[in-house]
């Protein structure tokens, strides 16, 4: 069933917003009892005005100017969020992978895995915040320093209750053509909250639990505001601005990235990542860029073997003659910092193995706004590095 609704003028959203969005904040406005009231929280409010304004191509000044303020607000909450995390001695590493992965898939499971250890040995784990592998990033952080068998049984609970993410979540929210009326389409959204409530009663249970190493960073933005974030992050850094998150995704990712399943954005994430290598100074060391799933990312798809027939992104020899036959990076650098594993204890290995000195990090992090960490500060939250991963 569809229903009318208004044109939302004013924004639904403080335009200076103090700190990071936390999921409850972005939830305010559901109702269990109704699951159709997903549209009626913040974050759902604030994609509807974003889509009404004109997505990209605001016609009014007035949205347009709200949107950059809310923007650059978020963007100061991230930075001190960060510089928590770094004096404490902990680094950002992001993790990308597709939206569409099924919770409980062997890749989901992988990925919730990596991050775990990741969270376990002084990373702060960062995603694009939606569903599928990073949904799973943000699940693996949660259950940092847990027993593996409680997020096993955790993933076996969002797998059973709703595994898949719910077609045509692009047309909760749509606009008549002709009449330029719009409309929600309340049984998809009913869908869409279907999909998120057992993971934010998972995320509620973990509360009371949480410990630094369980925090994580989730950059979604409302630009693909029609795919729901996951309420399993801590701490959210929604912009409406897509070419602001991307920079952001890549300045977190200067301990590394890693590259899980996906298609076109995060094939997107990889060659920005590598445009970054390409064309880094002399004095700025090469970013770790780490493949999980060796086969996807390195072999043509065999459709004699897999049946029904596997889409294959095999980006390695492309790679390799991208940085090695363009001098960018020897034989031997490339095969340091450009991996393909298929052992998520070994991702890991190889963000620690390559992980770069602390100032380094907060020298990409302040090509994002982030206020440079004074001498002392570095030193004494690198001596704290270093008793995470010896370097």
């Amino acid at each position: 069933m569809t229903r009318p609704i208004p044109v939302i003028f004013n924004p639904p959203f403080n335009p200076i917003h103090e700190g990071l969005y936390i999921p409850e904040e972005l939830l305010v406005g559901y109702d269990l009892a109704d699951p159709a009231s997903v549209v009626r929280t913040l974050d759902y409010r604030c994609f509807i005005y974003f889509e009404q304004q004109g997505r990209t191509t605001v016609a009014d000044p007035y949205a347009g100017m709200m949107q950059a303020v809310h923007d650059a607000s978020v963007a100061r909450g991230m930075n001190t969020f960060l510089a928590t995390h770094l004096a404490n001695g902990r680094r950002p590493v992001s993790i990308m992978g597709g939206h569409r992965e099924v919770r409980g898939s062997s890749t989901y499971r992988a990925v919730a895995k990596i991050a775990k250890l990741l969270s376990e040995h002084g990373f702060l784990v960062a995603s694009g915040g939606g569903p599928g592998c990073m949904e799973a990033t943000h699940l693996g952080a949660l259950f940092a320093n847990a027993d593996d068998a409680e997020m096993a049984t955790a993933i076996d609970r969002l797998a059973a209750e709703q595994a898949a993410l719910p077609k045509g979540m692009d047309e909760v929210l749509t606009q008549d053509d002709k009449s330029k009326q719009w409309v929600i389409d309340e049984e998809k959204a009913v869908g869409l909250a279907k999909w998120m409530e057992p993971a934010r009663l998972i995320a509620n249970e973990r509360r009371s639990l949480l410990k630094i190493e369980n925090e994580s960073l989730a950059v979604p933005t409302w630009h693909y505001g029609h795919e729901p974030f996951t309420p399993l992050a801590t701490h959210v850094a929604k912009y409406f601005l897509n070419s602001i998150r991307e920079d952001v995704l890549l300045a977190l990712a200067s301990s590394g990235i890693i590259y899980s399943e996906g298609r076109a954005g995060t094939l997107q994430e990889v060659f920005q990542d590598t445009a970054q290598n390409y064309y880094r100074k002399k004095n700025i060391p090469i970013t770790s860029m780490v493949f999980y799933d060796t086969k996807f990312w390195s072999s043509p798809a065999d459709p004699v073997a897999e049946n029904p027939p596997k889409v294959h992104l095999p980006v390695c020899d492309l790679l390799y003659r991208l940085f090695v036959d363009g001098e960018k990076m020897t034989k031997l650098e490339f095969d340091q910092f450009i991996r393909f594993t298929d052992d998520p204890g070994e991702v890991v290995k190889i963000i620690i193995d390559n992980t770069p000195p602390l100032e380094n990090v907060v020298q990409a992090l302040v090509g994002v706004g982030m206020k440079d960490f004074s001498a002392e500060q570095v030193a004494a939250a690198s001596v704290k590095a270093m008793a995470f991963t010896g370097n």
